[in-house]
């Protein structure tokens, strides 16, 4: 399958940048996938033909304009998987991540032919005011991997300041302090799967809760083993419930009868899990919810109810 990434980011905070980056010092033969070709300056230097629809680079890769629906040109692109190795996508007038997820994942053909490798998105370090409006405050939550970008232009206070605000609205993702877009990470990282690195961060957390706006970032922990009949259960009635308003989800879970960690992750409806390779160290389990309006209360009696000492089966 072809990974797909997706590039956010508020106007001027550096994805154009990191684009221009990428594109230089790649190997791949990359599509890039932006709303108008004039969405994003691709260095001059890259471009070799360019008429309507598409930009021909130097370096074989493509950049398309969307003129349809992200669908149709998804398929369009998986007739002609053989000529790219990945697809980018920059989500200038799409800021909302959502929807080009479940492009991909409610589509049956289009799930065989792509999958999710990374959400990045870049923050402006020196407009973190600016950065919280609605569809700045998605980004941030959906992101799995942050470039706190423009670090040279605040202070010491300012950046902790600006980390703690990106935490609160998403207290397990990855946040790489970067000038230009330049720092410690790869241009093309998969970050949509938990690493064992977050996997650690993720179990280290404590229980809290945090608001921004409307928006909740809630951690919940078990101290005993749960049930995985009963854990599925309770993460897929909390996402139907919650139906487009639960951004992200993540959790470490200690099942019964199992010593492997057990993960879970999800992204609005769509819910994937796995085991680790690692034994999972005593009984607790964390879950960490991201989105809209959520009942803290309502979350934690549903996690409550996982736990197999419970004789009843869980309900909604």
């Amino acid at each position: 399958m072809i990974p797909v990434q997706l590039v956010t980011g508020f106007l001027g905070a550096g994805k154009t940048t990191y684009m221009n980056r990428l594109l230089a010092a790649t190997d791949e033969k990359i599509c890039l996938i932006v709303n108008e070709l004039g969405a994003i300056n691709i260095d001059e230097q890259l471009i070799v033909k360019m008429d309507q629809e598409q930009i021909e680079l130097s370096n074989g890769c493509i950049c398309c304009s969307i003129q349809n629906d992200l669908s149709k040109t998804f398929y369009q692109l998986a007739a002609k998987q053989e000529t790219f190795d990945r697809v980018i996508i920059e989500t200038t007038g799409v800021a909302d991540p959502a929807p080009i997820i479940q492009t991909i994942y409610y589509d049956e053909y289009l799930r065989q032919h792509f999958k999710m490798n990374a959400i990045l998105t870049v923050v402006d370090a020196s407009q973190m005011d600016r950065e919280l409006f609605k569809e700045g405050i998605h980004q941030i939550a959906y992101a799995d991997l942050i470039l706190l970008n423009k670090t040279d232009l605040v202070s010491s206070d300012e950046l902790d300041q600006a980390r703690r605000r990106i935490e609160q609205l998403n207290p397990t993702v990855r946040i790489v302090e970067t000038i230009q877009t330049e720092g410690d990470y790869e241009l093309l990282e998969n970050t949509f799967q938990l690493s064992r690195v977050d996997e650690q961060k993720l179990s280290q957390l404590t229980e809290t809760s945090e608001s921004v706006s409307s928006l909740r970032a809630i951690t919940l922990s078990a101290e005993r083993p749960l049930s995985r009949e009963r854990v599925t259960r309770y993460v897929r009635e909390v996402l139907m419930h919650y139906e487009d308003e639960m951004y992200r989800m993540k959790a470490i879970v200690r099942l019964q009868d199992e010593e492997r960690k057990f993960v879970i992750q999800a992204t609005n409806q769509l819910m994937g899990a796995t085991f680790a390779n690692e034994v999972h160290e005593g009984d607790r389990s964390v879950f960490v919810w991201i989105g809209k309006e959520l009942d803290q209360d309502a979350l934690a009696r549903g996690l409550k109810a996982c736990e197999v000492e419970q004789d009843e089966a869980y309900s909604s």
